[in-house]
C-alpha cells in the first residue's frame, strides 16, 4: 500500500483561521489565524475546515478495501476502472488472515478465468465480473478538511477493518504533516 499527498491547500491552518476570522471580527496575523483554527476544531466549529483541501494517490490496495474508502460520502474518487484497463500481471491483497495457498490458489484461479473469457472476445467491462476482491487498486481521492477528519475519526477506530485502517492512518500522517495543529489526533507514533 502507497499513500502519496498530490496537493494540498497552502498554509492550511493560517488559511482556516484567515476564512474564519470574519465569524469573530478577528486578526489576521499569521499567528493568530492558526491560533484560530485551532480553537475551531477545539470547540467544534468544524465548518471552517471546509476551506482547505488535500488530494491523494492511493495505490495497492484492494477492491475490497476501496469499497470501505469510498462510502465516504464527502469525498471525491477516481479509480483505475476495470472496464477500460486489462488487468495485467494484477497484484492481489491478502486479508489479515495471511497469505495462505487456499486463497492464492483461489485468485489465480479467477485471474486464469479472466484471462479466459478475454481470449474468447468477452468485453473487459464483463469479464471483470470474475476477478476477486483481493485484486489490487489505485486511486486519487480529494476532499475538504472536515471530510478527512470525520473518515480519520470512523476509519482509524480500532473496529475498523486492517486495510482500511492502515489506509486512514497514512493520511492522517500526511495531514498532519500539513496541519499538526488541526490534525494532531494522527501524528506518528513516536519510536
Amino acid at each position: 500500500m502507497q499513500v502519496k499527498l498530490l496537493n494540498c491547500t497552502y498554509n492550511p491552518e493560517e488559511f482556516i483561521g484567515r476564512a474564519a476570522a470574519i465569524c469573530y471580527d478577528s486578526k489576521t496575523d499569521r499567528e493568530s489565524c492558526i491560533k484560530r483554527a485551532a480553537h475551531c476544531v477545539h470547540s467544534g466549529h468544524l465548518a471552517t475546515l471546509r476551506f482547505a483541501h488535500a488530494s491523494f494517490n492511493v495505490s495497492g490496495i484492494s477492491r475490497a478495501c476501496s469499497h470501505q474508502f469510498v462510502r465516504s460520502k464527502h469525498l471525491d474518487f477516481l479509480q483505475r476502472s476495470q472496464r477500460y484497463c486489462a488487468e495485467e500481471a494484477p497484484e492481489f491483497i491478502y486479508p489479515e488472515t495471511r497469505h495462505d495457498t487456499y486463497i492464492s490458489t483461489a485468485y489465480e484461479r479467477c485471474y486464469t478465468v479472466y484471462l479466459e473469457l478475454l481470449s474468447r472476445g468477452v468485453k473487459k467491462q464483463d469479464a471483470r465480473m470474475v476477478l476477486p476482491a483481493g485484486i489490487a487498486t489505485e486511486l486519487n481521492v480529494t476532499g475538504n478538511f472536515q471530510a478527512w477528519l470525520d473518515f480519520l475519526k470512523l476509519r482509524t477506530d480500532k473496529a475498523a477493518q486492517l486495510e482500511i485502517r492502515m489506509v486512514a492512518t497514512q493520511i492522517g500522517y500526511h495531514l498532519y504533516a500539513q496541519a499538526p495543529n488541526i490534525f494532531k489526533d494522527y501524528a506518528p507514533c513516536s519510536p
